[in-house]
Order: structure tokens, then sequence, then C-alpha cells
């Protein structure tokens, strides 16, 4: 529990400097079904500010303290953005920002974090009214 609440503080002290105004910084990733990176596997849910609709693959391109970049393949649409961890032994918090389609508003991971896997819930909020609009799962593995 002490862990959880370790967290939520690093989750929430990230979102502060994250902000709701997005990154930006544009990314020149390429799209399509090329090796993007170095973690992939599905994320379960429903949110249209990233064309989420079911399970789609997820690729994400992360460094050793989990920063880096996402991408999410779904039938007719993807999206792609930035990722910021926060890491606390195995427990990982995720702020994933959307470069593409824009978006202004990030959303969150929490996880449990091995060497070789990433597994746990999203979450996302409205940056106005700060009710949660869509939750999911998601589930990686080093490539």
């Amino acid at each position: 529990m002490r862990k959880l609440i370790c967290a939520g503080a690093l989750l929430t002290l990230a979102l502060t400097f994250q902000g709701c105004g997005g990154s930006g910084h544009t990314s020149t990733e390429p799209t399509g079904t090329t090796t993007r990176g170095n973690w992939i596997g599905t994320i379960t849910g429903i949110h249209a500010g990233i064309h989420l609709n079911g399970t789609c693959p997820l690729e994400m391109n992360l460094d050793a303290a989990f920063n880096g970049q996402w991408w999410v393949d779904c039938p007719g649409a993807s999206s792609r953005g930035e990722v910021l961890g926060l890491t606390s032994s195995n427990l990982l918090a995720l702020t994933l920002t959307t470069t593409s389609p824009a978006s202004t508003c990030p959303w969150v991971a929490v996880t449990t974090a091995t060497a070789s896997t990433i597994d746990g819930t999203f979450h996302v909020q409205d940056c106005v009214t700060h009710g949660e609009v869509s939750s999911g799962t998601l589930t990686l593995r080093r490539r």
C-alpha cells in the first residue's frame, strides 16, 4: 500500500510538470507496421482520443528510465505519443501524451514492471472536469 501511495504521489508530480498543455514535441517516428519499439504487446479498452476500441497492438520504445514513445495500431486508425515513466521497486507509473492525433490532455497507466514485462491498467481523465472518461489494460513484453 505504501508503494502504491508513493507511485500515486510521483504520478501526480509528473502530471503537474507535464500539465494539460501537451509536450510541444512533434514525432518523426515512422508509422505503419515497421518495428518501432523495444516493448511490444496489447492495449485493451475504449478511448476515442487514441482510436482505441477493443484490443489493439501497442509498442513502446523506452529507455532504462521508462521514458520514450508509444504507438497504438488499431484497424483503420493509429495513434502515437510520448511516455514519461516513474518507478519505485517494481511499480511503474506512466504519463502518456498523445501527439497524433494531437491531444492536450495526458493519460496515465499504473503498472508492475519487471526486466521483461509491463502489465497494468490505464486511466484517462478529462483535463477540465478531472472525471475519468475511460480505462483499460495494457500488457507489454520486452522485444
